[in-house]
């Protein structure tokens, strides 16, 4: 079904370089890996001195491997244009707008993630009872909100021009304290309301990865994009298991 596409000929070079990209960017993390296990590890011997840890070492080590993917992305994308700078430089924003994607999809996936099992964590401490009968009152809490927000973004349009920008600024302010105050709030109806936007934001996601499957499937360079995303899948896992896992432990400190 792919065929060879190293003997075919067919995107043989984007899918060299995807290749390529891929056993790098792999190396680089296990190497990666295994360092940071290393130090994460307490020192025993009274011998060894501890090793000093640099502050945001797992940030570092993901900016380099991000940077390299991002590179192997635009290689692989700008290798299947046409010889000319025009073709290539399109193909150079085409893997980077990929990069993107795959990027911003991964962090949406990691922190949907960890949302649910925190969700879970309060539902299972939760009475089902009360959460039954709180479902009337979260909808109309949530319809509501709706209104409001709709209400807000009609008021914008009527301002002043040059009001504009702080009338907008003061309304994502405004849409962050509501997140702030349903998310941190102790009641049934507030947990009954992260449920129902959790399930939205779910299905936001789950229909974001299906148009990826099906935009994977069509591509005729199946093989060299099976590459790259197993290339950013290298990233968003040391991401959600480090560079995370660091940036809560710091914000605790």
């Amino acid at each position: 079904m792919l065929g060879n596409p190293l003997s075919s000929g067919l995107y043989a070079r984007g899918t060299l370089y995807a290749g390529i990209g891929l056993v790098v960017i792999a190396a680089y993390y296990i190497r990666a890996w295994r360092q940071l296990r290393a130090r994460a590890e307490p020192h025993l011997s009274d011998n060894l001195l501890p090793i000093e840890r640099r502050p945001w070492t797992e940030l570092r080590y993901l900016r380099w491997g991000m940077s390299a993917s991002l590179l192997f992305f635009m290689l692989a994308a700008a290798a299947e244009a046409p010889n000319d700078w025009v073709y290539e430089l399109t193909g150079c924003l085409v893997g980077l707008c990929a990069a993107l994607f795959f990027a911003c999809l991964g962090v949406a996936i990691v922190s949907l993630a960890n949302l649910w099992k925190e969700l879970v964590l309060q539902l299972k401490q939760a009475r089902i009872v009360s959460l039954l009968l709180s479902i009337p009152l979260a909808l109309f809490c949530l319809v509501l909100g709706l209104g409001v927000f709709l209400l807000l973004g009609m008021f914008a349009d009527r301002v002043p021009s040059s009001l504009q920008p702080l009338v907008g600024h003061l309304i994502w302010v405004l849409i962050a304290i509501v997140f702030y105050t349903l998310w941190s709030g102790r009641g049934h109806v507030a947990l009954t309301l992260r449920l129902i936007l959790m399930v939205s934001y779910s299905a936001i996601i789950l229909a974001a990865l299906a148009f990826a499957a099906w935009w994977l499937i069509s591509e005729p360079a199946l093989l060299m994009v099976i590459f790259l995303c197993a290339m950013g899948s290298f990233n968003v896992a040391f991401y959600s298991h480090w560079v995370r896992l660091s940036a809560l432990q710091h914000s605790l400190e």
